[in-house]
């Protein structure tokens, strides 16, 4: 029978005549009219042309069903996981802001972030009762840096735990107004002299 599937047949890509010593027996039964020359180089430009959405860790292929699947390529794992935290902390500019929570009366947090209110979203899913509140946000060319400026300050006023600092408020959102003027006060300057 195959004999009669191979009469007269010819490569479908370059026409060269399909006989038993160019043609791969998986394609003969299945009919495809491809040589092995053709099929070769099909399945080298197949493997050039990567899928964007697939994910390779250290050059082996990772399942999307795997439960760190993130598409990309990858020396390990590690490095899949932590590419937004690279990438977050390439980006300069941003938002230094104050939150507070009623469950700590008279204190404050002050922090940076790319985007205040997606910040202050990963707060609340950490508190039952969904009640951060974010006081005041200034957006920030240099967020590090504006958030730095803003710490060393609040520790002037009060008390300081990391990035909760004993002061009102008022105190808090004052500060962050004295560094957004301090940086428009810069950019003008900066602006006039070009």
């Amino acid at each position: 029978m195959l004999n009669t599937v191979m009469e007269n047949k010819k490569c479908i890509h370059c026409s060269v005549k399909l006989d038993s010593s160019n043609w791969y027996d998986a394609l003969i039964k299945s009919r495809s009219y491809v040589c092995m020359t053709c099929h070769k180089k099909r399945q080298v430009g197949l493997n050039a042309k990567s899928n964007p959405l697939s994910m390779y860790v250290n050059g082996k292929y990772i399942s999307r069903k795997h439960p760190l699947y993130k598409p990309g390529k990858y020396t390990s794992f590690g490095d899949a996981a932590f590419t937004a935290l690279q990438k977050d902390a390439q980006v300069k500019e941003g938002y230094v802001y104050v939150i507070t929570n009623p469950a700590w009366p008279d204190w404050v947090k002050i922090g940076m972030a790319i985007d205040a209110e997606d910040r202050l979203n990963g707060y609340q899913t950490s508190s039952p009762m969904r009640d951060y509140e974010l006081v005041h946000a200034i957006p920030t060319p240099d967020r590090a840096r504006a958030e730095r400026v803003a710490h060393k300050a609040a520790a002037m006023c009060g008390e300081r735990k990391g990035e909760w600092f004993k002061i009102d408020t008022t105190e808090a959102v004052i500060i962050l107004q004295h560094i957004k003027e301090a940086e428009d006060a810069d950019r003008q300057q900066r602006e006039s002299t070009e």
